[in-house]
């Protein structure tokens, strides 16, 4: 397929939005199971209508839907029937994170194509492997990449590849971030998240020092999204389902521009003032062009929307009641454009009320570019330093830009061909069609009489049925069965065939239901089958220290070593210390490391077989690229249990999981002591209740940016005077809690854990 670019698509006028400004597709959510809960989203019969609209375009256009939350046992009914209305609405593919969710699909919409989400944190060759052997068609790369990875991954993955371009960053893996979830109880994995990482953040010994160390600068990949699309990639995402349709006009025609090479660079730097007006942050290539300063990814200082900016104030005039600011601005600006002057910690913004062109002192609508201009500020406007940055954030001549028409009503209008067969009797007429193999047949009681001319007819009934009005129906082709030439009037066929439409609309419907039925009905005999217990894993507990700690004896049935990638790269080295642990602690598992990019596969391959070689059996894995390496190298002649952040907050999750060779699971750190007992109970020999830990709540390749850090470690204080601990480890920048979380064993389980700081 040709490169794609994707736009985001929080509201109907956002995804209209995008196609107007040359969008090949837009993602967009179902007002259930979206990571993004507080965007406007969607209901189904929204979603019938913008797929119609899509698909009637020409080009087509494409729309896919994110069902990319985790979700719980009594969700999972609420589940299906999202699944049944994406595959209903003719969607091109869902977007997901849990794996319950693409079990599910697989029973309720088997043709319905699945990406993987963002949130599944595929980062490597062998995770975009895994991905397509559960059944992906395409995979939403982690944002952390470089071109060279993207590179390798998209040429040997054997499935499309989907790369975001443009919009806000997540400071950490995304699927990985804990932080909202257990600091106060909105679950980013479960489309709630609070924002935790664009919070102010201060030093807790008391210097006073403050900052915004986790806050992240946009992405934005501007021109070398050329070279994504030479190297392969499927798929350019813009991120923003949170922005308004303005954003999303923007954000798309700056990228379509780019991509058709026929803009001058004028049109292209014109359209980017315009994206930064309507939202724009400093910015960042992340990763992109390799190793980056943390300096370059994080804007410590200040939060918010900047604008675009056009010059610096020049003087400032006037008593309190009517001070002006003197700008000699970039671009026209006009009256009621947004104007923000950089302060430090959040501009401040005013709208423009008052311009009069200098020196003249003349009242203007349009102040012209690279003339000076005094602009009116309002009388509680802040003491502004001279100097300061002034930019545009609000424009009425890019929003008159970028303006767009609505879609007609007939283009949202899913509509499905039919052959229409009309037989005319002289004492009824009647009218039948076909659709999913059930045929539908109205009759209209009538006393017909012989036609004066038979062609007459048939020209009716073709114009009758030619256009079936507002319905879900077009006419495939039309018969007419008359051996009398009998004469039918045009009001009697207009009412055969509104009767035939709405006839078809009840197969239709009954037919969807069934449909609905059925797949339900197959899941629930899927969640009632026992899961399997693997007799290889011991019960009662274990506990997970990192690998390089010094071995010391514990009184427990399992002790799980967490390895590193540094671990890996030394197998006589690894070798050595293991014997050290084997001879203090017998029962020993091995955790293969968290994150293992492009470059860290080769060690931790051989480092595996190795210790396969040397019969190690017992594994825990943390994502699925793990997974894939480790039964690619052992298949099933190995014991593995997934950690926590595999995610199993369900049964169906559970049962999926088994089904890849997973003998047991770590119950989430988001599930509270309910969702543990539930799940126990009802899988008592499959689940591993976590009852104290200190799970990383940012999982990062980037230092957070705090003035009062030292070294590799450091403590942060956050809202509510929460403490919090960042370190630095294999290469990563984790956060934690200061404090380790504890829930309560279930009474039903019969495996727990404790993870001591991993």
């Amino acid at each position: 397929m040709d490169c794609e670019l994707l736009s985001p698509a929080g509201s109907f006028d956002a995804a209209c939005a995008a196609f107007a400004f040359g969008a090949d597709a837009v993602y967009l959510g179902l007002r259930k199971l979206s990571a993004r809960a507080e965007a406007v989203n969607f209901s189904p019969e929204e979603l019938h209508s913008i797929c119609a609209y899509a698909h009637s375009l020409s080009p087509r256009r494409s729309v896919y839907v994110t069902l990319n939350t985790l979700v719980r046992d009594d969700e999972l009914s609420a589940a299906c029937e999202s699944i049944h209305a994406v595959a209903e609405a003719d969607a091109d593919g869902a977007i997901i994170q849990d794996l319950a969710i693409a079990a599910l699909a697989r029973r309720i919409a088997p043709s319905l194509p699945l990406h993987a989400s963002t949130q599944m944190f595929v980062h490597s060759a062998a995770g975009a492997a895994a991905a397509r052997d559960m059944g992906f068609s395409r995979v939403v790369l982690a944002r952390e990449l470089s071109l060279d990875e993207i590179a390798s991954i998209s040429a040997s993955c054997g499935i499309e590849t989907e790369v975001f371009i443009h919009g806000a960053l997540c400071y950490g893996y995304s699927g990985q971030c804990l932080f909202s979830a257990l600091a106060t109880g909105r679950s980013g994995n479960r489309g709630q998240c609070a924002y935790c990482c664009r919070s102010r953040f201060s030093d807790p010994s008391g210097s006073g020092k403050s900052a915004f160390p986790f806050s992240m600068r946009d992405l934005a990949i501007g021109k070398d999204v050329l070279r994504l699309r030479d190297i392969g990639v499927s798929s350019l995402k813009i991120e923003g389902r949170m922005k308004s349709p303005l954003y999303v006009a923007a954000a798309t025609r700056f990228y379509r521009l780019i991509l058709d090479g026929v803009a001058t660079e004028n049109e292209i730097g014109e359209a980017l003032a315009d994206l930064q007006t309507v939202f724009s942050r400093p910015t960042t290539t992340l990763y992109f062009g390799g190793a980056n300063r943390p300096e370059k990814i994080i804007d410590p200082e200040t939060v918010g929307h900047r604008g675009f900016p056009i010059g610096k104030i020049e003087s400032i005039a006037g008593d309190r009641s009517s001070r002006q600011i003197r700008v000699v601005p970039a671009r026209a600006i006009e009256l009621h454009d947004g104007i923000q002057i950089d302060l430090p910690g959040r501009p401040y913004g005013f709208a423009v009320e008052s311009l009069r062109l200098y020196p003249s002192g003349k009242s203007a609508v349009v102040a012209p570019p690279d003339a000076p201009v005094s602009i009116g500020l309002p009388r509680d406007a802040p003491r502004l330093p001279v100097g300061a940055t002034v930019s545009c954030a609000s424009s009425q001549a890019a929003k008159r830009r970028l303006s767009f028409p609505a879609p007609r009503a007939t283009e949202l209008v899913q509509t499905f061909p039919v052959d229409v067969v009309v037989t005319v009797a002289r004492d009824s007429i009647s009218a039948s069609a076909q659709f999913g193999g059930q045929t539908a047949t109205v009759s209209i009681p009538a006393t017909l009489e012989a036609a004066q001319n038979r062609d007459k007819t048939a020209e009716a009934v073709n114009r009758a049925f030619s256009r079936m009005g507002d319905s879900s129906w077009r006419t495939h082709s039309v018969s007419l069965n008359d051996p009398e030439g009998l004469f039918a009037p045009a009001s009697l066929l207009n009412a055969l065939r509104r009767s035939l439409c709405s006839a078809l609309d009840e197969i239709a419907s009954a037919a969807s239901a069934q449909n609905l039925s059925d797949g339900i009905a197959s899941v629930a005999q899927w969640l009632a089958e026992p899961i399997a217990n693997d007799p290889r894993i011991p019960d009662g507990l274990s506990v997970k220290v990192r690998f390089d700690a010094k071995p010391k004896a514990i009184d427990c049935a399992e002790t799980v070593l967490q390895l590193s990638r540094a671990d890996c790269r030394d197998v006589a080295a690894l070798d050595a210390h293991l014997e050290e642990w084997l001879s203090v602690a017998p029962r020993i598992r091995l955790a293969l490391p968290l994150v293992a990019r492009n470059a860290d596969l080769s060690a931790v391959e051989t480092a595996v077989r190795h210790l396969v070689a040397r019969n190690r059996s017992d594994w825990e894995v943390g994502e699925i690229s793990m997974l894939h390496l480790l039964r690619r190298i052992a298949g099933d002649s190995v014991s593995i249990v997934a950690d926590a952040s595999l995610y199993a907050l369900n049964g169906a999750a559970a049962r999926e999981l088994r089904s890849l060779g997973i003998g047991a699971a770590v119950i989430p750190a988001e599930a509270d002591a309910e969702d543990a007992k539930l799940l126990c109970s009802k899988a008592p020999d499959f689940f591993i209740a976590n009852v104290e830990s200190r799970p990383p709540l940012f999982v990062s390749e980037t230092k957070p940016l705090a003035p009062w850090a030292k070294g590799e470690r450091f403590a942060l204080k956050g809202p509510g005077d929460k403490r919090y601990e960042t370190e630095h480890s294999d290469g990563l920048w984790l956060t934690r809690m200061a404090e380790p979380l504890r829930v309560p064993a279930p009474p039903c389980a019969c495996r727990t854990r404790i993870a001591s700081n991993i």
